[in-house]
C-alpha cells in the first residue's frame, strides 16, 4: 500500500477519474478514502461504487455521519455481513472523533477488511497534523474530491461524456468549458440536458450546447470588443446577449465597440496616431495588446463603415429608434461578415 504524507503539500493522491475507470473494469477495492469537500464528487464516487457492486441486487447501503454515529457499534458492524445476504456498502463521513480501542479496531479493519463489504471513508477537511489522518493515510491512499482547478475542467468534460456514453466535437467541448465556469456539477448538469434532447447515436455539436444549456457564464463587457475585433460572430452574439441578460446597457457596449474600431480606423490612416479625430474612450491592456491582430482582420473601408454604423446605432438608441438585442445582433453580424 502506498504511504502518503498529508503534511507534505506535494503528497500523491489517487485520481478519482482513474479509480472510477478501474471500478468499471471490475476492480473494486474493499476500502476507499475520499479527501475533499466537493459534495458532487463525493456523491458521484459513491454512486459509481454502488453500480460496480450491484450484481443481481444492489448492495445494502449504511451511512454513518460524524454527528449521529455510535462509533463502537459502527466499527463492529464493519466486521459483519449484510443482513440480506449480499454485499454491504458502509460510508463513514468525518469520523474524526473516533478514539481508543474503537479507533484501533477501525485501523485493524482497514488493514484487513471484510471482502464481502466495501467501506468508503469521507473526510471533508484533511488535517495533516492529526494522528488519525496520518495513520489512515499510511493504510489507504486518499482520493481527491476537492473542487478541481480550472485547468483540469477539460479532463472532467471528457470523463463525464464517456460516463454518459457520448462524444462531442472539439468546438462543443470548448463551448461547454466556456459555460461551465469551475464547477463539475454544472458540467454534469449541462451534459444531462443535452443527452435528453439529443437524438440517439448523435455526436454533440456546438449548436446542441447552445440550444440545450441554460446556465451561462457572466462576461465582462470588454469580451464583446475582443470577439468583434476577432470577427468571431458566434461569440460576439453569445456575449452580447449574455451582457443584455445581465443588465449591461447597450449604449455602453456600443461605446466600447466604437472605442476599439476608432483606434483600428486611426491605425489605417497615413498619419495614424497623429490624427485630429476625437477619441471616444479608453481600451484596456488586453485589447490594446491585440490591436495589431484585430487590424489584420479588416480593410480600411470596412473600418470606416463600422465606425459610421456604430455612430448611427448610438444615435438611434438615444433617439428611441432602436434598442437592445434587435439593434445589437444585426450590428455584430455586419462587423463579422464584413462591409466590403
Amino acid at each position: 500500500m502506498t504511504e502518503v504524507d498529508f503534511g507534505n503539500p506535494n503528497m500523491k493522491q489517487k485520481s478519482l477519474r482513474k479509480t472510477v475507470d478501474e471500478m468499471r473494469e471490475g476492480n473494486v477495492e474493499p476500502v476507499y478514502f475520499l479527501n475533499g469537500d466537493d459534495y458532487f464528487l463525493q456523491s458521484l464516487f459513491v454512486d459509481e461504487v454502488m453500480v460496480a457492486l450491484t450484481k443481481d441486487e444492489p448492495p445494502e447501503k449504511i451511512y454513518f455521519s460524524a454527528e449521529s454515529v455510535d462509533y463502537t457499534a459502527a466499527v463492529a458492524d464493519l466486521f459483519s455481513g449484510s443482513l440480506f445476504g449480499g454485499q454491504k456498502l458502509v460510508i463513514f463521513h468525518n469520523p474524526i472523533r473516533m478514539s481508543g480501542k474503537t479507533k484501533d479496531d477501525f485501523f485493524d479493519y482497514c488493514r484487513q477488511p471484510n471482502n464481502d463489504n466495501s467501506l468508503i471513508l469521507i473526510l471533508d477537511k484533511v488535517d495533516g497534523r492529526s494522528a488519525f489522518t496520518k495513520n489512515l493515510s499510511k493504510i489507504v491512499p486518499p482520493i481527491n474530491t476537492s473542487p478541481p482547478f480550472p485547468n483540469k475542467m477539460a479532463d472532467w468534460i471528457e470523463f463525464l461524456l464517456k460516463k454518459n456514453g457520448l462524444s462531442a466535437t472539439t468546438a462543443a467541448k470548448e463551448l461547454l468549458l466556456e459555460l461551465s465556469g469551475d464547477s463539475v456539477y454544472h458540467i454534469a448538469n449541462e451534459i444531462e440536458k443535452i443527452k435528453i434532447g439529443l437524438s440517439e447515436d448523435s455526436e454533440i455539436e456546438e449548436s446542441h450546447v447552445a440550444e440545450y444549456c441554460g446556465w451561462e457564464r457572466e462576461y465582462f463587457p470588454w469580451y464583446l470588443s475582443d470577439a468583434a475585433g476577432s470577427k468571431d460572430l458566434h461569440n460576439s452574439i453569445l456575449i452580447g446577449k449574455s451582457l443584455i441578460h445581465h443588465g449591461v446597457d447597450v449604449v455602453s457596449m456600443i461605446t466600447q465597440l466604437a472605442t476599439l474600431f476608432q483606434e483600428l480606423y486611426l491605425m489605417s490612416l497615413p498619419n495614424g496616431e497623429d490624427s485630429d479625430l476625437p477619441r471616444t474612450g479608453w481600451l484596456n491592456q488586453i485589447l490594446t495588446r491585440k490591436l495589431p491582430t484585430y487590424f489584420n482582420n479588416f480593410s480600411q473601408n470596412e473600418l470606416e463603415q463600422i465606425v459610421k454604423a456604430l455612430g448611427e446605432a448610438d444615435r438611434n438608441i438615444k433617439t428611441g429608434k432602436g434598442s437592445g438585442e434587435t439593434l445589437l445582433v444585426p450590428l455584430l453580424h455586419r462587423i463579422a461578415v464584413g462591409y466590403d
